[in-house]
C-alpha cells in the first residue's frame, strides 16, 4: 500500500507522525509478513522519523498571512508541482490531507481527477472563516477525520462523510502524563512560558512584545523566570539573537519539554495548537495573536467567529484573555500576566475553565481511529475498482 501525506505546518507534522505509526502497527498486526507500508509527501522531522520519504520539507514553508503567503508564492507553487508529480508518477492508494486548507486543497483537485481517495484529517476552519470552502470541499474529499466535537455537525449538515476522530493531543502520552503528575505546590518563584508560534513570521511579530513584558515583569517580581519552547521549526540561533537585548533572563527549553511547562504559573502564547497543550497542562494563559496589517484587515473580513483561540471556541465562551493585532503591546501583556498571578479569584476561574476544555477533548485514540478510516477508504477503493473490472469483462 502506497500513502502520499501532506502536512505543511509543525502541527500537522506532529499529529500526521501518529497516524502514521498506527497505520504501522494495525498493518503489522493484521499481516506481519506483508510488504511495509510505502509512506511519501510532505511533512517534517516527525515524520522523517517515522521513516516517511520526505518530498517536501514543512520547515520550509512556515509561513503565516497575505503577504506572507504572497512573498513565498514560487517556493510554494514549486512544492505543489512537487507533489502533483507524485500523486501522477507514483499514483498512491490515499492522499491524507493534514490542515494547511489553502494548499492541500489545491493538491486534492489534482488527487480526485487521478481517481485518487482523499482523506482530510484536520478539517480546515470553516467554522471560522471562509465558509464557502464547505461546497469545494463536498466535491474534493472522500472523508474528514475530525479533531474538534463540534465540527461533526457542521460538516454532517452539509452532507460530507465525517468522522470525529477525538483530539491528537489526547495520544501525547509525555503531555498527558505531565498533566496528571503536575505537583500541587509550586516554588515561591513564578515562572512564566513565552510561546511565540513555530513559524518565523508569527516569532518576528509576537516575541518582541513578549520579551518587553518579560523586562516589565522582571522589574515588578523580585523573583520571576521566564522559559521558552523552541518549536522543531525554528533555529535555536534565531531566538538567541532576539533575546540578547533583553534585560530579563530567558531560559530555553525543547518544545516537548511538558514537564516544565506544566510548572509555569501562567503564558503568553501565540494562537494555535499551544494553546489547547497549555489547557491540557492547566497553565493560565493569555492568548495573542498578530498579522501585518493589510494581512489582519483581509483576515478580520473573514472571520465569522467571535473567538480566535481554540480554548475559547471549544468553551464557547471567553475563558482565556485574547489580544488581537494593535492590542498586543508589552504594556497589555505586562498587564494581563500580573492579573493571572496577582488575582487568585481569576486565575481559579480561569483554571476550571481550561479543566472543562481538557474535558471535551475526549479520550485518546485519535490517530488509531484516523488510521482506521485510511484503511477502511482503500479497500473500498480497491473493491470499487474491482467491481468495475468485473463489470466490464
Amino acid at each position: 500500500m502506497k500513502v502520499m501525506i501532506s502536512a505543511g505546518e509543525a502541527s500537522g507534522d506532529m499529529h500526521a507522525a501518529g497516524v502514521v505509526d498506527a497505520l504501522v502497527a494495525i498493518a503489522s498486526d493484521a499481516a506481519p509478513d506483508s510488504t511495509p507500508i510505502e509512506f511519501f509527501g510532505m511533512g517534517g522531522n516527525r515524520l522523517a522519523d517515522t521513516g516517511m520519504e520526505i518530498l517536501v520539507d514543512v520547515d520550509k514553508n512556515a509561513v503565516m498571512g497575505l503577504l506572507e503567503v504572497l512573498h513565498k508564492y514560487p517556493a510554494l507553487r514549486a512544492n505543489l508541482s512537487t507533489l502533483r508529480n507524485a500523486l501522477s508518477e507514483r499514483r498512491p492508494d490515499i492522499l491524507v490531507l493534514v490542515d494547511y486548507p489553502h494548499f492541500n486543497m489545491k493538491l486534492a483537485t489534482t488527487a480526485k481527477s487521478l481517481g485518487i481517495p482523499v482523506l482530510f484529517f484536520i478539517a480546515p476552519k470553516v467554522w471560522a472563516s471562509r465558509a464557502g470552502r464547505i461546497a469545494e470541499l463536498s466535491k474534493l474529499v472522500d472523508h474528514m477525520a475530525l479533531i474538534l466535537p463540534f465540527e461533526k455537525k457542521i460538516f454532517d449538515d452539509a452532507q460530507i462523510a465525517c468522522s470525529y476522530v477525538g483530539n491528537p493531543l489526547m495520544d501525547n502520552k509525555s503531555l498527558i502524563e505531565a498533566a496528571s503528575s503536575t505537583p500541587s505546590d509550586k516554588s515561591a518563584t513564578k515562572r512564566i512560558a513565552l510561546l511565540p508560534g513555530s513559524r518565523k513570521s508569527e516569532i518576528s511579530m509576537l516575541l518582541p512584545p513578549m520579551l518587553k513584558a518579560c523586562e516589565n515583569l522582571a522589574k515588578q517580581h523580585t523573583e520571576i523566570e521566564f522559559v521558552l519552547p523552541v518549536a522543531e521549526t525554528i533555529e535555536l540561533t534565531l531566538l538567541e539573537k532576539m533575546a540578547n537585548d533583553c534585560d530579563a533572563s530567558v531560559t530555553f527549553i525543547q518544545s516537548t519539554d511538558y514537564e516544565i511547562l506544566a510548572t509555569c504559573d501562567a503564558a503568553l502564547v501565540a494562537s494555535g495548537t499551544a494553546t489547547l497543550e497549555l489547557a491540557i497542562l492547566g497553565v493560565p494563559m493569555v492568548v495573542i495573536y498578530k498579522l501585518k496589517p493589510l494581512s489582519y484587515k483581509v483576515l478580520k473580513r473573514w472571520l465569522t467567529i467571535e473567538h480566535i483561540s481554540l480554548v475559547n471556541i471549544i468553551a464557547d465562551k471567553r475563558v482565556v484573555p485574547e489580544l488581537l493585532q494593535d492590542e498586543v503591546t508589552e504594556e497589555n501583556l505586562t498587564a494581563e500576566i500580573n492579573t493571572l498571578l496577582m488575582n487568585k479569584e481569576t486565575n481559579n476561574e480561569q483554571l476550571t475553565g481550561l479543566a472543562s476544555v481538557y474535558k471535551q477533548l475526549g479520550s485518546q485514540g485519535a490517530s488509531k481511529r484516523t488510521a482506521e478510516l485510511i484503511l477502511s477508504l482503500v479497500n473500498k477503493a480497491r473493491s470499487d475498482a474491482n467491481v468495475k473490472d468485473i463489470a466490464c469483462t
